[in-house]
Order: structure tokens, then C-alpha cells, then sequence
């Protein structure tokens, strides 16, 4: 399983949910959208124009700014905790 995270250092959302994958033992790819031009382009077609984050994909299937309950259901949704 795949598991992306677009984000940005310092954003608490973003830090939180890289930690919880950390000590949850889940293997992810994080993209920052500060210094990541191709994520930063990616980020913007998924929001409009707009650099929002954090943005979950997980194998292909995106979300879009979830909230830490929102993360946490869809990391319990997809089988990762």
C-alpha cells in the first residue's frame, strides 16, 4: 500500500499525522509543497489553483485537507492501524 502525504515543514496537521504514521510502523512518502515543484503543482490542480495541505493519498486515492478525526478514520479505513 502506497501512502503520500503533501505537506509543508512547521504545519501542525502535517507534522502530526508524519508522526502518527512514524510510530504506527507505516511506510510513507512525504512531499513538501514549499520546496517539491512537482508536488506543489499537483497540490494546486487538486485544490483549484489553491496550495492548501496536508493532502493524504493512499494508493491513488486522495484527501483532501482531512482533519486529525478524518485521518485518523481513514488510516483505520484503508487497514493501516
Amino acid at each position: 500500500m502506497e501512502v503520500i502525504i503533501y505537506g509543508r515543514k512547521g504545519h501542525a496537521h502535517t507534522v502530526a499525522f508524519k508522526n502518527h504514521l512514524r510510530m504506527s510502523d507505516i511506510p510513507f512518502v512525504y512531499k513538501d509543497v514549499v520546496v517539491d515543484a512537482e508536488a506543489k503543482k499537483h497540490t494546486k490542480e487538486l485544490y483549484n489553483g489553491a496550495l492548501k495541505y496536508p493532502t493524504i493519498i493512499i494508493d491513488g486515492e486522495v484527501y483532501l485537507t482531512p482533519t486529525s478525526d478524518e485521518f485518523n478514520k481513514i488510516i483505520k479505513e484503508a487497514g493501516l492501524k
